[in-house]
């Protein structure tokens, strides 16, 4: 809520003004007492705000009044506006304004002195200024909040416990192939026992969960297998014992019509319960949110009759809870393109084809409730026109406003009761979507460090680190689906997403009126950039001509993103004093001239590179509180000793070598080395580094005490003895860990310029009994003619990758004493007499095969083999049939992948398969597509293979594949139930090349 967000807040910025102004300015008391008191108040404002929303109940808590949104948007502005004034003052009490090497003259120290002491002057004015700002938002919390004025005579509330209106769009578009999925699941296996099981339909708001729902229901073979049938709209505050009671003789009378008026409040359940104990029943509940659970849970009894509950949910986690066990998870799916056309312009005969139409469609994203909105839209023009879907296109994000266009009243409501869900940090971590364009994917650790640098992850509870607070914020919103997944890792996490079309539409815009964003011209091209005081500014400078923001609009910003050529954009990079985060990775034409101020960026914490940068200055070290550098887009191969010894800085991404004049510079390698032997580096990945001869890096990894992950590129060079021994020392002093200490670590290994035997030279001693090895997570890529014997030292390996040209029995052989081992994924071009025998990998629950020899046998899988799998992914180009594989015995399998190019039969007997398995797993295709940049340093280009789902007709096809655009795939959503998140599968033809978690 707004309070917690407050306190975390204050305890964060004002904690680090408190720390200065003791240190250097304790004779100035008076002005920590202002700042205090400026904490508290802020703190009242925001509990107000906090108890009148749980004043007005549960059920209306995120439904919040248009007066208690603008009031939310007031705080957070006034929140960023205090923020700011503390860094400023915060940066003027600690850092010298003189060059990056820190040395000065007597007479600049005492410039800088008298600053200070003006500075707290100005700083004492300007907290005055925000005090007021603070009282007046108070006086309107309590006038518009806590007593608002009384409603109009006649004036009636819409009553809470009304079911929400559904957009009426006419026989259903796109329904067939959903709907006769969701019937099969009403259907029990042969053989498995009967009994009751519980099927959630998940999905984003407006993508058609009831229709599709009401459709099965209404089914003439529903209602043979169901006689006693009940529909349920979970409407209300289930804390209240009436809307228990209303719900409990809802449901009675529509099973035993007749008598439910007859029961006593008090006897309603039981009731219920001895009357279904043995009849077959069909119970939906529409729209269940998470407090409303227990329904389930403590209402409708197993009676072994093969009963089933169908549940309606937005939310990824409630269908994730309600079907746990033997249940179900539907996902929803968005339309394809002709159904999406369908929808849209059926029956405007005058609307011709044109981009118009097409980018209005791609806004819509498949969404069915925002194509019946367009669709009503253009129906109210006296003659609808490509020419006027463009003009739609264009303005789009101003008819999601609250005084928008009346077709587009109950899209509305959908996305703001997504947005009206979120407070405090997450909401910004929700606006700050808005910054990328919604037309590539994003990748979530970089979402992440960005909001960890923006200082969106606070929390109010110590216990937890800002890390754990941002991955909670993105659960958040991939459980609201308003993050779809595009591309998981290795081990199911979501590795790439992207927001829903509309919701990012709607996001955008509320993100620029608001003054988060300043300008995003992805999608909205205007001449300049025009910051409006802007907290964040996002730049497509191919659409622009000149920076025309003040110098004082541009001193607010906190984020600088530009897309495409640097152009003129660059120039307001010096004016950005109080920027945290500068993301020139898509900047095509940038180079080395471009960075010769960056060092006066103080608050710089991100920075990531692109273009043709092929060196990085030594004024880096100037940046003092920097903690995310990415030089993987950049040419740079030589690092600068200064980069590396940055004391904050916690993830270096690239693929390089210190610089040659460092190394012979036995001074600065000394120096570097006593900074970690002193653990003053916060260094937490490094991906990574290039080893030959030389030790540099090796040396330095025992050193690095923070140091969790870790990507080498080995290059062997012939006749330098001593590189096995240095490599093997440090993968052991990376991997070693005292008994008593709980360490993570991730190594990736890639020696494809070494010879065949190399990996496998690779020696580590057993641990002492007071040590132990922590790797995680292992990926090998070379030429191995076995396995690396140290590999089955590492008893607490969970992840593993293996790619090399031929891989056999006896590597596998040597894996299947690794039991902790949850995710293996083998790739190779030959796979040799592989069979998975009784016992083996007993907590495996994703395998992946990557076969590129078409002719090559799969493995066989012996019953009793992998008992907890979830996963299997077979993806071979020959696959025939079922290839022996007998997936039944596989009691917790979800899902099956094989390559799209195997034949039709193959397809139609895994298909049978799964629907003979107890828990119809889903069988999806994994195709080829485009060829797309490597975002691994050093890759060449590469094709990318997508998951198209399990999809028979065109559109259903194209439905999966829509979401392609520019530089990324994407696939079909799929759901693995007991899992967090949906899960998509997809894999590259380098599927193949191990790279870093980054």
């Amino acid at each position: 809520m707004a309070s917690a967000a407050a306190s975390a807040f204050l305890e964060a910025v004002m904690g680090k003004l408190f720390m200065v102004l003791d240190k250097e300015y304790n004779k100035h008391k008076a002005l920590e007492q202002e700042v205090a008191s400026l904490q508290q108040e802020f703190r009242m404002v925001a509990a107000a705000m906090d108890d009148q929303l749980l004043s007005m109940g549960r059920s209306d808590a995120h439904a919040r009044t248009a007066v208690a949104r603008l009031h939310a948007e007031e705080m957070l502005d006034l929140e960023h506006d205090i923020e700011d004034c503390v860094d400023r003052f915060t940066h003027l009490l600690t850092c010298s304004h003189s060059n990056p090497s820190g040395r000065t003259s007597l007479v600049c120290r005492v410039k800088n002195e008298v600053k200070k002491v003006q500075s707290r002057s100005s700083f004492s004015e300007e907290i005055q200024k925000l005090r007021r700002r603070l009282s007046e938002a108070q006086q309107r919390v309590i006038s518009n909040i806590i007593n608002p004025n009384p409603p109009p005579i006649g004036f009636e509330p819409r009553s809470s416990s009304s079911t929400p209106a559904r957009a009426a769009c006419g026989p259903p578009v796109g329904i067939g192939e959903p709907m006769e999925e969701v019937l099969s699941l009403l259907d029990e296996v042969e053989g498995e026992p009967e009994q009751v099981r519980v099927i959630s339909i998940v999905g984003f708001g407006g993508l058609g969960k009831t229709t599709l729902v009401k459709a099965v229901y209404d089914d003439p073979r529903t209602k043979e297998k169901f006689y006693h049938r009940a529909w349920i709209a979970a409407v209300g505050s289930p804390e209240t014992s009436d809307w228990m009671r209303g719900i409990l003789r809802d449901v009675l009378r529509q099973v035993r019509p007749g008598d439910a008026m007859d029961v006593d409040g008090q006897h309603l359940e039981a009731s219920l319960r001895e009357y279904l104990k043995d009849k077959r029943y069909l119970i939906v509940i529409d729209d269940i949110d998470v407090d409303q659970l227990r329904i389930i849970e403590s209402i409708f009894p197993d009676n072994g009759t093969g009963s089933r509950i169908i549940v309606t949910t937005d939310n990824q986690q409630v269908a994730n809870t309600c079907s746990h066990g033997n249940g179900y998870v539907y996902q929803m799916k968005t339309l394809g393109k002709e159904d999406s056309k369908k929808l849209a312009f059926s029956g405007l005969r005058s609307v011709e084809p044109g981009q118009g139409p097409a980018s209005l469609l791609a806004k819509c994203d498949g969404l069915p409730l925002a194509l019946v909105s367009v669709s009503d839209y253009l129906k109210s023009s006296s003659e609808p026109t490509g020419e006027l879907c463009a003009e739609l296109c264009l303005n789009l994000g101003s008819d999601l406003k609250e005084d928008g266009h009346y077709s587009f009243a109950q899209l509305r409501k959908v996305l703001l009761d997504n947005y009206d869900s979120f407070s405090g940090y997450t909401l910004s971590c929700l606006l700050y979507l808005g910054i990328f364009p919604n037309n590539r994917p994003l990748k979530k650790k970089v979402v992440i460090r960005r909001w960890l640098a923006e200082g969106y992850a606070r929390s109010d509870d110590p216990r937890r680190s800002e890390e754990y607070t941002a991955d909670k914020n993105f659960r958040k919103l991939i459980d609201r689906n308003i993050i779809q997944p595009v591309d998981t890792r290795n081990n199911s996490e979501v590795k790439t997403c992207k927001t829903h079309g509309i919701m990012h539409e709607f996001l955008l815009n509320k993100s620029l009126a608001q003054r988060f964003i300043g300008t995003s011209l992805h999608d909205h091209p205007r001449v300049g950039i025009n910051t409006s005081n802007a907290r964040h500014l996002s730049v497509d400078a191919a659409k622009q001509t000149e920076c025309v923001a003040s110098d004082e609009e541009l001193s607010r910003v906190r984020s600088l993103t530009i897309f495409g050529d640097a152009g003129d954009t660059i120039s307001c990079l010096r004016k950005c004093k109080l920027l945290r985060v500068l993301d020139l990775q898509e900047c095509n034409g940038l180079n080395d001239d471009h960075l010769k101020h960056m060092y006066e960026l103080w608050h710089l914490k991100y920075l990531s590179l692109g273009g043709y940068i092929n060196e990085l200055p030594r004024s880096i070290q100037g940046l003092h509180c920097l903690e995310t550098l990415d030089l993987r887009r950049t040419e740079i191969k030589f690092l600068p000793i200064e980069a590396i010894m940055l004391p904050h800085l916690a993830h270096l991404f690239g693929k390089f070598m210190l610089h040659k004049d460092d190394l012979k510079n036995a001074k600065k390698m000394s120096k570097l080395q006593k900074f970690f032997s002193s653990n003053k580096s916060n260094l937490k990945t490094l991906a990574g580094f290039i080893t030959e001869e030389g030790k540099e890096f090796l040396q330095l990894i025992g050193h690095m005490k923070k140091l969790r992950k870790v990507k080498i590129w080995c290059k062997h060079v012939e006749g330098s003895s001593n590189y096995i021994a240095d490599l093997s020392k440090a993968i052991q002093e990376f991997t070693k860990t005292p008994i008593d200490m709980d360490r993570v670590r991730f190594l990736s290994l890639d020696s494809e310029e070494c010879s065949e035997n190399f990996l496998s030279s690779i020696h580590l001693e057993p641990c002492s009994e007071d040590y132990k090895y922590t790797l995680k997570s292992l990926k090998l890529h070379g030429n191995l003619l076995q396995l690396p014997l140290f590999v089955t030292l590492l008893s607490g390996l969970i992840e593993l990758c293996i790619s090399s040209a031929t891989l056999t029995q006896e590597h596998l052989s040597a894996l299947t004493n690794l039991n902790s081992l949850l995710y293996l994924k083998l790739v190779a071009d030959k796979l040799e007499n592989f069979e998975i025998k009784l016992g083996a990998f007993l907590s495996l629950r994703r395998l992946c095969f990557v076969v590129k020899n078409a002719a090559s046998a799969l493995p066989k899988f012996e019953q009793g083999a992998m008992p907890n799998l979830v996963s299997l992914q077979l993806l071979c180009q020959g696959l025939v049939g079922l290839s022996g594989i007998e997936i039944r015995h596989l009691k917790h399998l979800k899902e099956v992948t094989i390559d799209s190019r195997v034949t039709a039969q193959t397809r139609q007997d895994w298909e049978q398969a799964a629907k003979n398995h107890p828990n119809r797993p889903r069988v999806l295709l994994l195709g080829e597509v485009h060829s797309v940049e490597s975002e691994e340093p050093g890759r060449p280009m590469e094709k990318r293979r997508i998951c198209v789902g399990q999809t028979s007709s065109e559109d259903e096809r194209d439905s999966s594949l829509k979401r392609m655009r520019l530089s990324d795939p994407s696939s079909s959503r799929l759901q693995v139930i007991g899992h967090p998140h949906p899960v998509v599968v997809t894999a590259t033809e380098a599927a193949s090349q191990p790279s870093m978690a980054n």
